[in-house]
């Protein structure tokens, strides 16, 4: 496994964050980072350390936010080139590089899916109307959205949510599994979670976490 670690990302792009809950607010959380990393290559740092997002590759490919109450994770679709000073991602299916410009038609193309029920036409149009992107390069574009709303999401997150903590129902330290507006799964844990715990997770040669009641 290989781990890049980045700190001091500016507000304006870590404020970008969502509440997920559904694909596309996953999805335009995963653009959101690659936008920061993109934009923000000085920010690259050494672990053990702060930081505020991480990414992480090899068997397990995930990326890793850090929020001010816990932390949450979702699947790297993208492929993660390093060439030391900055990292770049790349889109292997469609030989993309994941750059500024894919990053707005993307979000452009959610923000047309939001608007109603998903319909490649008006993915399509909306690009075309809204970049000059011809025909040809908007449905290229619409598809790689579509592909990337097929991949396995991976969501989860921890929190620490000392204000809501009810025993029975909403521990204070939790992990949550969902992707929609009501959480499917809710699994308290005794303590505080920190970020060593997702390290050694998506670490597939280290020991197991257990929770343990």
């Amino acid at each position: 496994m290989s781990a890049y670690f980045f700190n001091e990302i500016p507000h304006s792009h870590m404020d970008k964050f969502v509440a997920v809950r559904d694909t596309y607010s996953n999805l335009e959380n995963l653009l959101n980072v690659v936008e920061a990393l993109n934009s923000c290559s000085y920010s690259r740092v050494n672990y053990p350390g702060a930081f505020d997002l991480a990414i992480f590759t090899g068997d397990v490919k995930r990326v890793l936010v850090k929020k001010r109450d816990g932390f949450f994770t979702m699947s790297l679709p993208f492929q993660l080139i390093d060439h030391g000073l900055n990292v770049v991602f790349n889109y292997d299916e469609f030989g993309l590089v994941i750059d500024s410009a894919t990053t707005y038609y993307l979000k452009n193309a959610i923000n047309t899916c939001r608007e109603g029920t998903y319909c490649n036409d008006n993915v399509v149009f909306s690009l075309h109307e809204s970049f000059g992107l011809d025909f040809n390069e908007a449905i290229l574009y619409s598809d790689m959205l579509s592909s990337l709303l097929l991949k396995e999401h991976g969501y989860f997150r921890f929190d620490d949510d000392m204000d809501n903590a009810n025993k029975k129902i909403h521990p204070r330290y939790h992990f949550d599994f969902f992707c929609t507006n009501s959480s499917g799964i809710k699994i308290g844990v005794e303590e505080n979670v920190e970020a060593p715990f997702f390290i050694d997770l998506f670490d597939l040669q280290k020991d197991r976490p257990f929770i343990i009641k």
